[in-house]
């Protein structure tokens, strides 16, 4: 399964995440050593991904 770092926006810590879904405008992910998971959106392929939990945002940004 595919691994990738997040970043909370909030508080500038990452996490590494397993990829369950993925395409073009549409993540989830399940944060390494837990049940939760993120599901994460974007509207352009140049912007990165968001999505909140906890109260929290989180983002990623592909590195095409």
């Amino acid at each position: 399964m595919e691994k990738i770092e997040i970043t909370c926006t909030n508080n500038g810590k990452s996490k590494i995440a397993e990829v369950l879904q993925k395409n073009d405008k549409y993540l989830k992910v399940v944060v390494e050593g837990t049940q939760i998971t993120i599901e994460m959106f974007r509207q352009d392929v140049n912007i990165p991904y968001k999505g909140h939990t906890a109260g929290l945002e989180f983002s990623w940004l592909p590195k095409n």
